[in-house]
Formats: C-alpha cells, sequence, structure tokens
C-alpha cells in the first residue's frame, strides 16, 4: 500500500485503466481488495469460452517498479502450462525480466486474457510460444531429492555390459531443503569393484557431513527408454520383467523389522537421457520416489590447462590458521592434490572470526580438519598431517621428522608469521632447492605482505627477509605490530575482517600457485609485495601495491669451502662406526 501514498497519482491512473477496461469488453468484472501484509489487489473474474476464470491481480509494494501478478484465488487450480505450477503466478507478456514502469494493471489483465483466450481454445487451441526461460537452479527448486551424476559415475555406468544388474554403494545427505544422493562404488556380478574417481572421499568415508551410506542397484538394458511412465514399485518391477532383468534384490526384507529395506535404483538404457533414479522407500509397504539428476556441466574445466600440472606439485603448509586455512582450501581447488599440513593448534569458537572453517570443526586440531574440509573439496586429495608445533618444544626425534617430511615437499608455504619458524623453514627449503613462499597480515589490517624465494631465481629466503628489513627501515615506522598468534604466550587478538585476511590469503596463493608452476616468466616479476588494503602508513588507497626488489645472496653456500681431504677425513669417520658396530655383538648393552 506504500507506493499508493508515495504516488498517489499513478493509483488513480491504475483505478482509471481497470474501469476503462472494463467498459470497453464483456468478459470482465473485477473489484478492488486489501490483501495479506496491505497490499492492494484486484479480484476478477474472466468469461473465456464459456469458463468462469476467477483471479487476483496483485500489486507489489515496490510497484511500479515490478510489476503485478496473477493468480487463481483457488490456489489448486492451473490454468496454463504457461504458470509457475498449481496456484502460481501466470507467466505473461509482461514480467520481471522485461517490466517497464508505465505499463499498467489493465494491460497484465488483457495479456492473460490472450493467453487463456488462445490456449484454451474448444475448437482451434492455439500454442502460445513459451516466455519461460528458467535457469536450471530455478528449475531445481521445487525438487527436494537430487542425485549427483558425476564423469565418473556417467563413464563407469556406459562401461557396465547391456542386460546386467550391479550392486552400488551409496550416500545420502539431508540437508534442511534437499535430499542429495551420491554413488561411491559400483561392484558388477564378476566382485569388480569400480570406485567413483571424481567424487571427493569426505562424502564417502568421513562423518563431518553426516552422509548416510546405503545399498543400490543398477539396471542396463536396451528395453530402458526415456519416455517410460514409473509412478510405483510396480510399475518398476514390471518394466525390469519386461526387459529381462532380474529384479529378485529390488524388494529386501529386513530380518529384525521385517519391513521393506530402504534401496536406490538406477536405471539406464542406451542413452544419457534414459538415466533414471529411484529411491524405495523403507517401510511397511514399499514406496518409490523418483531423484532429480544433477549432470555434469557441460562447459567443460572451469580452470586452465596448466593447472593440471599442479596436482604433481606436494605442498607443504605450515601454519592453519586463519591465513594458512585459506591458503589450503585455495590450492585444493586450483588443483593441488598432495599436502603436508603442520600444526599444533585446535579450533576454538574465536577462530571463527576469520578461519576458512566452520562449527563443524571446533574442538578438533586444525590439521585434522583443514585435511577433512580438503578432502571435501575436490576428488584425489590426499593430505598428510602432523599435530606438530614447528620450533615448540617438541622431542628432537618429532622434530626432525616433521622437517624431513617438509623436505620431501616440492613448494613450501610458511603461513605462521613466526620468525623463529621461518628459519626453519628457510634452512629446509635452502639445503634442499625448494620454493619457500611466506606472506602475513599485518595487525589492524592496513595491509600485509606477500613474498617468495625459487631455488636459483630468487635470492635464498633469508637474503629475501633481509631485504625486506632493509626496505622497511627506510620507511616511516609502521603502525602496527606484526600479526602473532603462533607463540606459547598468550597476545593481544589481531584485529583485523576476515576480509582483510582473504584479500593477503589470496594473493599468496596466486603467488605460490605461479612459482609451482615455474612460469616463465612469472607472472609476479618481484618477489615481495607490499599490499595496501586501505589508506594508511605507505598506502596511497586500498589495494596499493608496492614491490621490493628482494637482492642478495643465491642457494648455494660459498663461504665454507668443502675440500677432498674432509671428505676423505669423513668418509673414514663413518666406516669406524661401520666397524665398531660390526664388531659389536647384537645383544650387547650398548
Amino acid at each position: 500500500m506504500m507506493w499508493v501514498l508515495d504516488n498517489p497519482s499513478r493509483f488513480l491512473h491504475e483505478r482509471a485503466e481497470l474501469d476503462r477496461l472494463v467498459g470497453e469488453v464483456d468478459w470482465l468484472t473485477t473489484a478492488w481488495q486489501f490483501v495479506g501484509d496491505g497490499m492492494i489487489a484486484v479480484d476478477f473474474h474472466m468469461i473465456i469460452h464459456g469458463r468462469n476464470y476467477a483471479g487476483r491481480m496483485t500489486y507489489p509494494d515496490v510497484f511500479p517498479n515490478s510489476p503485478p501478478y496473477i493468480r487463481p484465488r483457488d490456489t489448486s487450480e492451473r490454468w496454463t502450462i504457461h504458470q509457475y505450477g498449481a496456484g502460481g503466478s501466470l507467466c505473461l507478456q509482461w514480467r520481471a525480466d522485461n517490466w517497464l514502469p508505465h505499463i499498467t494493471g489493465a494491460e497484465i489483465v488483457r495479456s492473460a486474457f490472450e493467453l487463456l483466450s488462445t490456449e484454451q481454445h474448444p475448437e482451434t487451441p492455439g500454442v502460445v510460444p513459451s516466455a519461460h526461460r528458467l535457469t536450471e537452479g530455478q528449475s531445481m527448486r521445487s525438487e527436494e531429492y537430487r542425485f549427483i551424476a558425476t564423469n565418473g559415475l556417467l563413464d563407469a555406468l556406459f562401461t557396465l555390459p547391456q542386460q546386467s544388474r550391479s550392486t552400488l554403494k551409496t550416500h545420502t545427505i539431508f540437508n534442511v531443503t534437499a535430499t542429495v544422493a551420491f554413488v561411491s562404488e559400483i561392484s558388477t556380478t564378476g566382485s569388480t569393484v569400480q570406485v567413483i574417481p571424481d567424487l571427493p572421499t569426505g562424502i564417502s568415508k568421513y562423518s563431518t557431513l553426516f552422509a548416510f551410506k546405503g545399498e543400490g542397484l543398477v539396471f542396463k538394458s536396451e528395453a530402458i527408454v526415456t519416455r517410460t511412465s514409473i509412478a510405483s514399485v510396480d510399475d518398476l518391477l514390471k518394466l525390469l520383467c519386461t526387459a529381462g532383468l532380474d529384479a529378485d534384490k529390488v524388494l529386501v526384507k529386513d530380518e529384525v523389522t521385517h519391513k521393506i529395506k530402504e534401496r536406490m535404483v538406477v536405471l539406464l538404457g542406451q542413452e544419457l537421457t534414459s538415466l533414471r533414479v529411484f529411491l524405495i522407500e523403507s517401510g511397511d509397504q514399499p514406496l518409490l520416489r523418483e531423484y532429480k539428476l544433477i549432470k555434469p556441466s557441460s562447459l567443460g574445466t572451469r580452470l586452465p590447462e596448466e593447472y593440471e600440472h599442479l596436482s604433481k606439485v606436494r605442498v607443504g603448509i605450515v601454519g592453519l590458521g586463519s591465513i594458512g586455512s585459506k591458503v589450503a582450501l585455495s590450492l585444493a581447488r586450483s588443483g593441488v592434490q598432495r599436502f603436508l599440513l603442520v600444526d599444533d593448534d585446535y579450533l576454538i569458537p574465536g577462530n571463527l572470526v576469520r578461519h576458512d572453517l566452520s562449527w563443524a570443526f571446533v574442538g578438533v586440531h586444525k590439521v585434522n580438519a583443514a585435511r577433512d574440509a580438503l578432502k571435501l573439496v575436490a576428488a584425489g586429495v590426499d593430505v598428510d598431517v602432523r599435530s606438530h608445533r614447528i620450533a615448540g618444544q617438541e622431542s628432537a626425534l618429532n622434530e626432525a621428522a616433521a622437517l624431513k617430511d617438509l623436505a620431501n615437499c616440492d613448494l613450501l608455504i610458511d603461513a605462521t608469521a613466526n620468525p623463529e619458524v621461518f628459519l626453519r623453514m628457510a634452512a629446509i627449503a635452502k639445503a634442499n632447492k625448494k620454493i619457500l613462499c611466506w606472506g602475513e597480515l599485518f595487525a589492524g589490517g592496513c595491509g600485509g605482505l606477500i613474498a617468495r624465494a625459487r631455488p636459483d631465481i630468487d635470492p635464498n629466503p633469508l637474503a629475501v627477509r633481509s631485504s625486506i628489513h632493509a626496505h622497511l627501515a627506510t620507511l616511516d615506522p609502521a603502525p602496527f605490530q606484526h600479526a602473532g598468534g603462533y607463540d606459547v604466550d598468550q597476545e593481544q587478538p589481531l584485529i583485523a575482517y576476515d576480509s582483510d585476511v582473504g584479500q593477503i590469503a589470496s594473493a599468496l596463493t596466486r603467488l605460490a600457485i605461479d612459482a609451482a608452476l615455474r612460469r616463465n616468466p612469472s607472472q609476479f616479476p618481484y618477489p615481495v609485495y607490499l599490499i595496501g588494503l586501505r589508506r594508511e602508513w605507505i598506502f596511497n588507497q586500498p589495494f596499493d601495491t608496492q614491490p621490493i626488489d628482494a637482492q642478495g645472496d643465491g642457494w648455494d653456500d660459498t663461504d665454507i669451502p668443502v675440500t677432498d681431504e674432509d671428505r676423505l677425513a669423513a668418509f673414514k669417520g663413518l666406516m669406524e662406526i661401520v666397524e665398531e658396530n660390526n664388531r659389536a655383538k647384537p645383544d650387547s648393552p650398548p
């Protein structure tokens, strides 16, 4: 009703135009009404080919910026195929996608009359071209039960022989608005198991999503065609019998409850359009429910071809806090499949203001939580975890094992903003000629930095860090402290928005991907970038990026020359140890 008070002349114009239409035609009567939520509507009767269409045209509160809509007053009626379900609004000449504010309600009513009089003509019904241009998301809104058909599943289904029956392992996730089903394995009669390769293992092997396991059958036959009507379990069994398929395992009673077991049934003929999925619901009497298929996108991959190389890169990330968690998940979405995660901390509610995980993982150690999250992001992800504190009070054995494992990575990322950890990571990178990337957010969120050191291309990591310090020494004092949080002692919490952390994490991820792909030339000409998030300190505006051209020593140790005499002496020392071990008895004490 507010539009009437804001624009009374338009309201008067609407009434006049509708009255004029009523006076011109003999098929329309109208009555203005107040309806729910204070909106204004027009109840009408249209007599078309002898039938009375009792409807209502409602003016939305935002009229005339949005069109009035017409629907039957009896919510069970469906007048036309150009209608959003029984009782739904009609899709007319003027709609939300082509609406112009000068169009009147009278024109909307006339459009409805023309549609119904053409389509419902008793002798020569006409076909009104559809204006429905629904996205897949719009079409799916009314579908509660959904089945995900991945490319890997379709490949497995089409390799099955004709006239065959195979068993399935299914997994179902019950969300608030949708029940979504997946298949993780297909077992043929010869006991050959096909694992669906592009289904993330997080769905089938972890309980984070409460994915309930189930069983199913897939039937494949040329007799299964697209348009077969299957509305009940009897229809399903009849189809299988007609196709000459063995249906004896479709209805199975539970030995304890004596009720029909819940079972998924997949049908497939020669064409993809014949693929249909049904669920036989558990109960005293078998009930059948059909799932709506969600098929793979026909648009192909959404990543550049070069990103396929990332699947071969093993990435070691130390620090799975706000920046580290975002970097890990983004790398997995970009194609990285092999991870080593190192952190000793666990997730608390206070972390969630900036951490990429959720309440589903609160109380879980961050490396384990991040591992489970990664296994839900993409298929084929392999994650090793070490709940360990680099440069902390850990056993020497565990520290050595963690550092050795990091040395076996192709790319190292330090997301701790801790100088002691950086020294360990720099030493590993230099000794093993491995790429090292690191980044941090400046406390207060005014900006951050990202940096990298590539073997024999950039200066070594310590030289890069020295260049950063030397450059900062030439600037005005920074109005921030380094963002802590990795140290044992209690510190003041980092004050920054999640979006601030996300900007630096995103930039660090891009830098890491560029380094991992060994692009030549690199998209990042400099090893270090200071990134501004607002106008403060050295930054003139948000996203003001200032590079640092790091200079310094390379990756080879040239200050301590190794002579042949030293190598010979060391070799002799090793041989003496071997001889002493051989002389010692196996059971003698050390």
